[in-house]
């Protein structure tokens, strides 16, 4: 096979993220896995600026790798990646319009906040004509996001808008637990107003679509979590138990899902995660905190409902490490497999 011809590989790209922060680390560390593997299928294609990754790969990393920068608008198909990418280096959709040498480390750089937007939309846009499997997301700042005029400040919700997905789910993906957020990113007082017995029906709908699709899980034995302390304590602690979950829960059953709750979440992850396919948490932290203590370095932000495949490391801009040569690309590396894997899952099941 000629070292350019990527065709029959999982091409994946990667959105540079926050330049101030450990995204281009991140990126650049993942694209050299990936390099150095030499027999792996997955072609990491990072969007974003070649200035700026070369900077950051030669001062910072202190990588030899050449960048090599691609013009979107060269690029109509898979074909023309395939003509372009080079297997030794550092692959790059140039999608800046800023010029990236005032750019400082651990802090917020507003003034890129529309080339850090421009650099998703555009990955978006390569995977929706196919020319790309899926894309793995570095992590942005939101008040970085929002200063800067971006149209939205986080990627879920940016994400739903540019793809017209009206149902979608932030899905935590690791070997130790999956475990999916029936509210996003919302103040907690608002959180009881939000789940509703509709919302609640379309999350476990979807997770167990996505289960069945993208990860190949059939029948998923799904545990759904309790909002108040307790799960309520039949009523004393509140009763969106009785009035909501329970009710949800209950339909389920009779539509023979294998489905149990809702479980108190102290208690619940103690031990009791360890016998269930996916958990369905109420709110982000609920989630969050069992998921990051488990799998920090591992785990895998997956968007699900989306028409591509999505998936992001779970920790953020890191500032305080940004620039040091310090950052961990594991997660990053995992979530580019495991879009890899969706991607692949997806092909699999259309073709059923």
């Amino acid at each position: 096979m000629d070292k350019n011809n990527i065709i029959g590989m999982t091409i994946i790209g990667i959105t540079m993220g926050d330049p101030g922060g450990v995204g281009p680390e991140i990126s650049i560390l993942s694209c050299k896995y990936f390099i150095e593997k030499k027999n792996g299928n997955i072609k990491p294609l990072i969007f974003g600026s070649p200035e700026y990754i070369d900077f950051v790969n030669t001062s910072v990393i202190k990588s030899k790798l050449k960048v090599n920068s691609i013009s979107p608008e060269i690029i109509h198909n898979e074909k023309d990646i395939a003509r372009l990418y080079k297997n030794d280096c550092i692959n790059v959709i140039d999608c800046s319009v800023e010029t990236y040498k005032a750019v400082r480390f651990g802090v917020e750089n507003s003034d890129y906040a529309k080339d850090t937007e421009k650099f998703i939309l555009k990955a978006v846009e390569f995977a929706k004509s196919g020319k790309i499997k899926g894309i793995t997301t570095a992590p942005i700042n939101k008040d970085m996001m929002i200063k800067g005029g971006a149209m939205f400040p986080a990627h879920t919700e940016l994400l739903a808008y540019i793809t017209s997905a009206e149902n979608y789910a932030m899905l935590f993906y690791s070997k130790k637990l999956i475990t999916v957020l029936s509210t996003i990113h919302i103040p907690l007082k608002s959180v009881s107003g939000k789940i509703t017995k509709n919302s609640l029906e379309k999350i476990i709908n979807i997770s167990c679509s996505s289960l069945k699709i993208d990860f190949g899980i059939n029948n998923p034995h799904i545990a759904v979590l309790g909002l108040n302390p307790h799960a309520g304590e039949n009523g004393k602690i509140g009763n969106e138990e009785i009035d909501i979950i329970n009710p949800v829960i209950a339909k389920f059953k009779r539509d023979n899902f294998n489905i149990e709750g809702p479980f108190p979440s102290d208690s619940f992850y103690a031990k009791r995660y360890k016998n269930f396919d996916i958990v369905v948490s109420m709110y982000h932290d609920q989630a969050l905190i069992p998921f990051k203590l488990l799998s920090f370095n591992y785990g895998v932000n997956v968007t699900i409902g989306l028409p591509i495949v999505r998936t992001s490391p779970v920790h953020g801009t890191a500032y305080e490490i940004a620039g040091k040569n310090i950052a961990d690309e594991k997660s990053m590396v995992y979530s580019i497999m495991l879009a890899s894997k969706i991607a692949n899952n997806r092909m699999k099941w259309k073709e059923k």
